[in-house]
C-alpha cells in the first residue's frame, strides 16, 4: 500500500479520485489563457449559476469566510468583472454579479478549457469516453452534495 491508499476500498477510490481530479484541474487551468485565480473563477461561475447575490451568500456558496470573499469580489470589481446593485429587498444591502465583461470572459475561459477537454477526451477510446459519460451524474452528485 502507498503512502496515499487508505485501507479500505472506498477510501482507495477517494484517493485516486482526489488525485485524478486535482490534476486534470491543474492541467486545464494550464491551457487557459486566463489570469484569474481559482478562487475568482469560481466566484464568477458561481454568480453565473446563481444570480446575483450578497457578498455573505457568495462566501458561503464558496465556502469562505467573509474576509476572503469581500477580497475576491473587489479584485473582481477592479478587473471590472464583478458590479455591484442595490438589493431590491434591502436597500442597505447589495448584491454582485457578472459584468458584461465578465460574462464575455467567463465564457471565453469556458470555451478555452471545453476545447482543451475535448482535445484530450478524443485520445479515449470509444469504451473510455461511454465510462466517463456513465459516471458523471455520479460526479455531479457528489459536487452538489454539500
Amino acid at each position: 500500500m502507498t503512502s496515499l491508499e487508505l485501507p479500505t476500498p472506498t477510501g482507495t477510490s477517494a484517493v485516486r479520485l482526489r488525485v485524478a481530479l486535482v490534476r486534470l484541474a491543474r492541467t486545464i487551468r494550464r491551457h487557459s489563457g486566463q489570469s484569474l485565480t481559482p478562487s475568482q473563477i469560481s466566484a464568477l461561475a458561481t454568480v453565473e449559476e446563481y444570480g446575483p447575490m450578497r457578498i455573505s451568500t457568495l462566501a458561503a456558496h464558496e465556502s469562505m469566510g467573509a474576509p476572503a470573499a469581500t477580497r475576491v469580489v473587489a479584485s473582481l470589481e477592479e478587473q471590472q468583472l464583478f458590479e455591484r446593485r442595490d438589493d431590491p429587498e434591502d436597500k442597505r444591502a447589495c448584491l454582485v454579479d457578472l459584468s458584461d465583461i465578465g460574462r464575455t470572459v467567463l465564457a471565453e475561459l469556458w470555451s478555452e478549457r471545453t476545447i482543451g477537454l475535448s482535445s484530450r477526451l478524443d485520445r479515449l477510446s470509444a469504451k473510455e469516453r461511454a465510462t466517463i459519460d456513465a459516471a458523471l451524474p455520479a460526479l455531479e452528485k457528489l459536487v452538489r452534495d454539500n
